[in-house]
């Protein structure tokens, strides 16, 4: 009798600490859950967590007063009050899903979650609310009390799914645990895994095996609520989990920062380099601390950086185009640091690739300056034209035989016709610039041009393959430029050969050849350069800017005395072979 005594007085003691810990549980969680949304107030994490934490001290106030209830109303009341806890297990496990960034966390999975998660969920808060199939009120040993439905299929069938989201969560947290990138990742979630477990472990207790025994007791997942809190509240405090300090947010920081990042030393010596450094340099991930900045940047950019970083200053935009990352170009900004006792400690670099930049810069004024030189080449043109038409009228109004006044104005006809061209082909690059390049027929650009320059008994040979070539819609100009100059500084030119030819790389050279003066050694890179010639100094320096667009390279490489020969080199890539040409020429 003494002994059935003291086990019911320890049983108890452990029923009243069971309600108790309701109420512990309660309280932790809702702060925890305030403290969570204050930290990083607006974040999805943060709202998911503290309506997880809300529902669970929703339950937990429920439970304990249910607990002290004494009638079967009060018993009854609080039982449909706290029956939406199968809300908190997808609460919780949609919280996790966003935690780890799972792909059902995306907006465009919202359907799929509500339909997965939520919707089950609700059912079995419904059905828990208002009808008996769930749970049930008994009178058992002198009070009322509840007791799961286990002989209908809802309760069990709400308990298996519980279990099943919860086991999910959990798997999700602990791949993330065991690929977290950083220690201070994985610790907080083998933490949020650790805290999942234990309310899994002791809901089971109260939700599966305490019920197959008979017992009735006040739920055990209350002590997993407070100890799941528990090991998020260390996350927080030691591992930083929401918080965004400055120990634990500053090296995250720089390791995931896009721009590269070195801390040098006074005498140069890189101390600290990211991830996003090594890969700007080609260098092994941890290999660049220890080496000298010499050893990546050019000599005089080092020595700048020393010199600033001594006087303690910043540079903003440093240009820098090292050798040994394969023509990239970069632009630094330094800052100097100094130690507490004023003397200068080294200084950080902060280095970003800017090399699409400059190559959108390049672009840009090459349009801007195709434009121009399209408006003056186009209109230094029209002015021969108009003056050689001129000329003609002038010859016409006092040419009395009829076969001379019928070739000068045939000869004013094609002069018009030639300006019309002019007009029509400027206004069709008004907005050069604008235009993807386009695949061309070499053969009829080079008739077309041949036709169109008054060649003065310069007979062109044509030798060149049937290909198609991809270039630039300007590129007619390129060869207009070519046979143009040819005639007007060749001197003796009496003909102009052109001719292609396949080079071991696959690439097409296109060559223009004349038999004229030819060009001195000292200006065969000087007549690329805008305002050096001997008419209006920018044609072939557009000609080479006009190629360049589609990788095209425009040289010349002839010998003085002996003719031009200049040399367009297509890439692989950049035409197309329509045919064999005829073995001996086609003469134009």
């Amino acid at each position: 009798m003494e002994h059935n005594r003291y086990l019911w007085e320890v049983c108890t003691i452990l029923e009243t600490l069971l309600i108790a810990s309701c109420l512990v549980s309660a309280f932790i969680t809702f702060g925890l859950g305030i403290y969570v949304y204050a930290t990083i107030p607006g974040e999805k994490a943060a709202i998911l967590f503290l309506a997880a934490m809300a529902t669970a001290t929703y339950w937990a106030l429920g439970e304990f007063f249910l607990w002290q209830a004494t009638s079967y109303e009060g018993v009854y009341f609080w039982l449909r009050i706290s029956s939406f806890w199968p809300v908190l297990a997808v609460l919780a496990a949609h919280f996790i899903l966003i935690y780890t960034e799972h792909p059902l966390s995306e907006r465009r999975r919202i359907p799929l979650i509500l339909a997965l998660l939520y919707l089950p969920a609700s059912f079995f808060a419904l059905l828990g609310s208002f009808t008996d199939t769930i749970y049930t009120v008994v009178f058992d040993e002198g009070r009322w009390i509840y007791q799961p439905v286990l002989s209908g299929p809802f309760y069990i069938a709400s308990a298996l799914y519980v279990i099943i989201v919860m086991i999910l969560a959990v798997y999700l947290i602990a791949s993330a645990w065991f690929n977290a990138p950083n220690e201070r990742i994985r610790q907080q979630n083998r933490l949020v895994c650790i805290g999942l477990l234990a309310a899994i472990g002791f809901g089971m207790i109260s939700g599966l095996l305490l019920p197959v025994l008979g017992i009735t007791t006040p739920n055990f997942i209350f002590i997993g609520l407070a100890i799941f809190s528990c090991c998020i509240t260390v996350a927080i405090l030691r591992y930083g989990l929401f918080t965004l300090k400055p120990e634990t947010a500053g090296p995250e920081i720089i390791a995931t920062m896009p721009d590269g990042l070195l801390l040098v030393d006074p005498g140069g010596r890189i101390i600290s380099a990211n991830a996003a450094a090594d890969g700007l340099f080609g260098a092994f991930a941890g290999s660049l601390p220890g080496t000298s900045i010499r050893t990546i940047l050019p000599e005089d950019i080092s020595a700048t950086i020393r010199m600033h970083g001594e006087e303690g200053e910043t540079i903003t935009d440093l240009e820098a185009y090292p050798e040994n990352i394969g023509g990239k170009a970069i632009s630094i900004a330094a800052s100097g640091v100094r130690a507490p006792d004023g003397k200068p400690a080294g200084c950080i670099l902060i280095i970003r690739d800017i090399s699409a930049r400059k190559a959108a810069e390049k672009a840009l004024r090459i349009a801007s300056e195709r434009i121009s030189w399209l408006t003056r080449l186009t209109r230094h043109d029209i002015a021969n034209e108009v003056t050689a038409l001129g000329g003609y009228l002038e010859l016409l109004k006092d040419e009395e035989d009829p076969k001379r006044r019928d070739h000068y104005l045939d000869q004013a006809v094609r002069k018009v016709g030639t300006i019309t061209g002019h007009l029509r082909f400027s206004r069709e690059y008004q907005d050069i610039g604008a235009y993807d390049p386009v695949w061309l027929a070499l053969q009829p650009l080079i008739e077309q041009v041949a036709r169109d320059i008054r060649m003065e008994g310069v007979r062109v040979v044509d030798h060149a393959d049937p290909v198609t070539i991809y270039a630039d819609r300007l590129f007619i100009k390129v060869i207009h430029t070519l046979l143009e100059n040819a005639v007007r500084h060749g001197g003796t030119i009496t003909t102009i050969t052109i001719s292609t030819s396949e080079l071991e790389d696959g690439s097409l050279l296109l060559v223009f050849e004349d038999d004229g003066t030819g060009i001195p050694d000292g200006e065969k890179e000087l007549i690329f350069q805008y305002g050096y010639g001997k008419n209006t100094g920018f044609g072939l320096a557009f000609a080479r800017d006009i190629t360049a667009v589609t990788g095209i390279t425009l040289t010349e490489d002839g010998e003085e005395g002996r003719g031009a020969r200049f040399g367009i080199r297509i890439p692989e890539k950049g035409w197309i072979r329509k045919g064999q040409a005829d073995d001996h020429g086609t003469a134009i």
